[in-house]
């Protein structure tokens, strides 16, 4: 085992944080590490990290084990390059390093004879170790890691000072990795990473061979990558076998056991107490004395932790104009870099939108232009009629620093202090809590208060930024429940990809400058994605996908607003059901057609090929002409 946990406590003066915790991690297992903030996971993290800081029990690793680490929100990396910071990083490969070239000059300059021979004994000992390290690989290994985790190459040469908090974060992490560690002990490792990185992350540590404990509060990812979940709650550490959604399971099985169990044991109590009473003083007071007895020795089961959570609701939206931004021609950036170009898109009443997209890519630059914060490169951004759009960003900047909680909503809202401290304690700041000042909070903490507003505010779209960073999984969970709920519009920005599929029921990808629609949750994103890349290998579909671009070239060439057909309410609503039924059986078919080209033996004859590209090439286009009829027919309707 590279890990052995027996029996540790930890306190801080009279507040115990946990105690009774135990357990073991073997090489290559993957344990996540869940629990409330608050809980205790960072104090048991840096309790496994200097041993004799435990007030009892004892935590011991397996000999000459490599200990990797990545603590949350901490970076130094000196002020060296970031290439350099990352030969460096590898103090054990730098020093094998450097004492083989020493034994190799000593060598060259060696007669034959005892000395030789012990020169290059050493030499064999220490290229074992670097080999054993990895060493020979050890440049192409931290390439592919500064690639996994978004750092281009021309990044590569930049001195510290230039990579923001975030950046030094991700670098910290990619020093850990390189580092060949035995045990790698990992806190919110995907905090700053955007989907494609926290999936090349995933991927990397499923193959990594070394054993792996990570505190996190991304469920996808826990579910990707973990095979043992641990929870820190009332004090003590559960145990649960497999990976997150594995051990919901459990959890609600566990919950709905203890409390069965503690219910009938309280019964059990009340009638064995109320037997007491009775019969004490009278005929039966020796079996009442027995009855007490038993009740003496009676091992308590513990009552159901009732864990303390805030709920958000949102109020009921207020109407709105059926098209509630209208995205024309819309070019977004700063200055002369455009970031996303040439944005056709709608956004109508009701609907919930998730904006995806790597770290950069101009998804918040998008969000700022809708809301006029800055102004479009060329093209417009409309807000409807009646449309009153609430924000959640990431920076928190309805929140004044200097102010206290408590300040901070009386100045803005004008509420009593009785009806003020009443919300703020439906959001876990109680008593003295209250009075804090804004700049002392945590993420999560602040968090909740902008969450707070956006219920006061009354918005009937939503525009979020990010706005599960820093929340504890069960605080995600309430917020996921008030957007699912929300009877409003809501447009998404968010790298956690179960709120995503839990809300979003469309998905707008930014890639290389593009805004792709994808009218789906975000399994059907995957599983659209996962298609086209399978797809576009076939050159069967790639014919295809050439002929169905020359295919629209003409239809947009002999196609103009002017031609656009137009629909009496009545007409419309009888083909609308019509036409959805025939957009759906065209789908299907292609489905069937998609299949039909993966089978290798339709690769065998050139004939065959050309008539699955063309038959390829009708589906789709006759998919986009009724799509067009549609867009019609809902346009005649509104």
């Amino acid at each position: 085992m590279q890990l052995v946990v027996d029996n540790i406590a930890k306190s801080f003066g009279i507040h115990n944080i946990f105690k009774n915790v135990s357990f073991t991690i073997n090489k290559g297992e993957k344990v996540g590490l869940v629990g409330v903030n608050g809980s205790g996971k960072t104090t048991l993290l840096r309790c496994l990290l200097s041993p004799e800081t435990v007030d009892e029990g004892s935590i011991s690793y397996e000999a000459d084990l490599r200990l990797g680490y990545v603590q949350q929100g901490f970076a130094n990396m000196g002020e060296g390059s970031l290439w350099e910071f990352m030969l460096s990083s590898c103090q054990d490969i730098v020093s094998l390093k450097a004492k083989m070239t020493m034994l190799e000059a000593r060598a060259a300059v060696t007669n034959p004879g005892i000395e030789l021979e012990e020169v290059l004994a050493d030499y064999t000992r220490t290229s074992a170790k670097y080999e054993h390290l990895d060493g020979y690989n050890y440049e192409l290994n931290i390439k592919k890691v500064l690639i996994g985790l978004g750092f281009a190459e021309a990044e590569w040469n930049k001195s510290a000072e230039h990579f923001s908090g975030g950046q030094k974060t991700r670098i910290m992490l990619a020093a850990a990795l390189v580092n060949a560690p035995d045990l790698l002990i990992l806190d919110e490792p995907t905090n700053h990473l955007d989907i494609k990185m926290t999936e090349w992350l995933e991927k990397y540590l499923r193959e990594f061979k070394g054993g792996l404990l990570v505190v996190s509060h991304d469920r996808f990812f826990l579910d990707n990558v973990v095979e043992k979940v641990l929870e820190m709650e009332a004090k003590t550490l559960l145990h649960f076998k497999g990976n997150y959604s594995k051990y919901l399971a459990q959890k609600e099985i566990q919950i709905a056991t203890r409390e069965a169990a503690y219910e009938a044991q309280q019964e059990y109590i009340v009638k064995t107490e109320d037997y007491i009473r009775r019969f004490k003083a009278g005929i039966k007071s020796k079996m009442a004395r027995g009855r007490q007895s038993q009740l003496d020795r009676l091992e308590r089961v513990a009552a159901p932790v009732q864990k303390e959570e805030f709920t958000l609701r949102l109020p009921k939206a207020t109407e709105s104009a059926e098209k509630v931004i209208v995205l024309e021609e819309l070019n977004v950036g700063y200055g002369e870099k455009t970031l996303v170009k040439n944005i056709n898109l709608v956004l109508t009443r009701g609907e919930k939108i998730a904006i995806l997209g790597a770290n950069g890519a101009g998804k918040t630059t998008l969000l700022k232009t809708i809301l006029q914060e800055i102004a479009p490169l060329s093209g417009t951004a409309k807000i409807g009629n009646r449309v009153q759009i609430g924000y959640f960003s990431q920076s928190y900047e309805r929140l004044n620093p200097n102010e206290t909680i408590m300040d901070n909503f009386l100045n803005e809202y004008g509420y009593t202090d009785e009806q003020t401290r009443k919300l703020l304690g439906s959001m876990l700041f109680k008593g003295e809590e209250v009075f804090k000042e804004i700049s002392t909070l945590s993420g999560g903490q602040k968090a909740r208060l902008v969450l707070l507003k956006l219920v006061l505010d009354g918005a009937n779209c939503l525009l979020l930024d990010e706005p599960t960073n820093h929340l504890d999984i069960f605080a995600k969970e309430a917020v996921e429940a008030a957007l699912e709920t929300f009877d409003g519009t809501v447009l998404l920005v968010s790298h956690d990809r179960y709120l995503v599929n839990e809300v979003a029921k469309r998905i707008w990808e930014i890639e290389d400058g593009i805004m792709k629609d994808y009218k789906g949750n975000y399994d059907f994103y995957l599983e659209q994605r996962e298609k086209q890349k399978t797809l576009l290998v076939h050159p069967i579909v790639q014919k295809a996908v050439n002929m169905e671009h020359v295919e629209n070239k003409k239809q947009v060439t002999t196609s103009s607003p002017i031609n656009a057909k137009h629909y009496s309410p009545s007409e419309a609503e009888k083909l609308l059901p019509k036409v959805e039924l025939n957009i759906r059986e065209q789908e299907a078919m292609l489905k069937v057609l998609e299949a039909k080209i993966a089978d290798p033996a339709s690769q065998t004859s050139f004939e065959v090929s050309a008539e699955l590209a063309k038959e390829y090439a009708e589906y789709k286009a006759t998919i986009a002409k009724l799509m067009v009829k549609w867009e019609q027919i809902m346009e005649s309707l509104e």
